[in-house]
């Protein structure tokens, strides 16, 4: 018995020892690549770093945090920028000649798309001034989310060696500009062209450098051979200098959740093998439970004198808690919108009011509610006149001070009428209280009714011999004939 038992067991180890495992997703990422980061894209958690914290090349994955600071800073991306006179730039590049005239947002797409050079040149001036003026710009924006190891030197990440970041850095940034929708849009073009001009007759046919998105070709993979292709990426951004190496910042999105990977210094085939690693990884362990979508938490908000007639806000970003696969919410999860007192003007971008999640009744996170219009008065620039402010200011404390005179008048009147009523009533009261003390006690007889007849009688007896001693006196006197 002993002997077919252990006979079963050897061949049931020889069975599992030729099969091919699954079990990839327990185990911890190994990557070729130097520096390496996953984020979860919800809740800015991270999943798996590798020297996440250490000082890096960015190359062309810095235009990403370029495309998004030009979106956020240029209000109306179908503004027309005319080409001036550029100096050499290092390719990759749009070839930009003098006198070319483009959207904004289609020099986003070319930048984003075929990582143009030339093109982020000529919007970080147009958005910052000069080279300069936009990398303070940028490096004042990332510090304001949570970078602690970046300096840029460039929008374009051309080879500067005061011109450094770190994976961690670089997933932060990616997590903040994948939060626009038209960023995500750009990020996840495949193809663009851009038509002829008159200084450049041909048109101009990219495809985007991001083999995620494009490529026909295959990799290996775990043991397998399969696309590079993978139709959950959407987005973001390739870079490569010899001093970076191979770069990649990629999102994925599988049902609710999405998950950020920032690879650096790494190789052609490696890049994106440690890309899917860190992709598949995210999804296979860990579920990202969405409290808030910041998209269904979008409101307005009517507001009467104004061009616009209402206010649009929403959630700066959406909130999710972050569980192990298969592991339920630890608790019950809240969300009210607060929003302030709206003071005209209000630009686009202000902070007016907030988003508080709860749980089990105790406040966790306060999200800032975004204005995603601008709300102008209807009489213009009237009210941002400080003396005209004054002006209102006094009028309303008139205007308040004669209601609450009005007000006392009218409580003074009533008040006097009311006791001088009250004194009435209390005056006629002491009245008839002394003529009812003042007035005589008659006491009642209560006679016999034949008594009372007899004493009548008597009364009448006298009245009755008077009578007739009268009429004698009356005989006598009588003449005689």
């Amino acid at each position: 018995m002993k002997k077919i038992i252990s006979l079963l067991l050897a061949v049931f180890i020889s069975i599992c020892s030729v099969l091919p495992m699954d079990s990839y997703a327990a185990e911890t990422p190994v990557l070729q690549s130097k520096y390496a980061v996953l984020m979860d894209y919800e809740t800015g958690n991270v999943l798996f770093e590798k020297n996440g914290n250490s000082k890096l090349y960015p190359a062309s994955t810095t235009k990403a945090w370029t495309a998004y600071l030009v979106i956020k800073h240029v209000d109306n991306l179908n503004e027309r920028i005319t080409i001036g006179n550029l100096p050499y730039i290092e390719p990759s590049s749009m070839f930009l000649k003098k006198g070319e005239s483009f959207t904004v947002k289609e020099l986003l797409s070319a930048l984003m798309v075929h990582s143009c050079n030339d093109v982020a040149y000529v919007l970080a001036e147009h958005v910052g001034g000069s080279v300069s003026g936009f990398a303070d710009i940028m490096n004042k924006e990332a510090k304001a989310i949570g970078c602690t190891g970046t300096h840029f030197n460039n929008p374009n990440g051309l080879p500067d060696t005061n011109h450094y970041t770190t994976a961690h850095d670089m997933a932060l940034m990616a997590r903040k500009a994948m939060n626009n929708p038209t960023f995500r849009e750009i990020v996840s073009t495949k193809h663009l062209t851009i038509e002829a001009t008159e200084q450049y007759p041909q048109k101009r046919i990219y495809d985007n450098s991001n083999k995620f998105l494009t490529s026909n070709a295959t990799m290996n993979y775990k043991g397998k051979s399969i696309p590079i292709k993978y139709d959950i990426v959407d987005g973001i951004k390739t870079g490569f200098t010899n001093a970076a190496g191979k770069c990649l910042l990629t999102s994925a999105k599988k049902g609710n959740q999405r998950v950020i990977a920032a690879v650096f210094q790494s190789t052609n085939e490696g890049v994106y093998v440690d890309s899917r690693t860190l992709i598949d990884y995210g999804f296979e362990n860990f579920d990202s439970h969405v409290i808030a979508d910041k998209d269904e938490y979008t409101d307005t908000k009517r507001k009467f004198f104004t061009k616009q007639k209402e206010l649009i806000y929403q959630p700066e970003e959406g909130y999710a808690v972050l569980t192990k696969n298969g592991e339920p919410l630890d608790g019950k999860y809240s969300v009210n919108t607060k929003l302030n007192k709206i003071e005209l003007p209000v630009k686009k971008g202000d902070v007016v009011g907030s988003m508080t999640i709860s749980k089990n009744g105790e406040k966790m996170r306060s999200i800032n509610l975004i204005a995603q219009n601008n709300l102008d008065s209807i009489f213009g620039k009237l009210i941002e006149n400080k003396l005209f402010l004054l002006l209102l200011l006094i009028i309303k404390l008139i205007v308040i001070a004669a209601i609450l005179f009005l007000a006392f008048i009218f409580i003074a009147k009533y008040y006097y009428s009311y006791k001088r009523k009250n004194k009435g009533n209390r005056r006629k009261v002491n009245r008839n209280s002394n003529n009812t003390s003042e007035r005589p006690h008659r006491p009642v007889n209560h006679r016999d009714p034949v008594s009372e007849e007899k004493e009548n009688k008597i009364r009448r007896r006298p009245a009755e011999k008077i009578n007739r001693n009268t009429d004698r006196e009356q005989i006598k006197r009588k003449p005689k004939k």
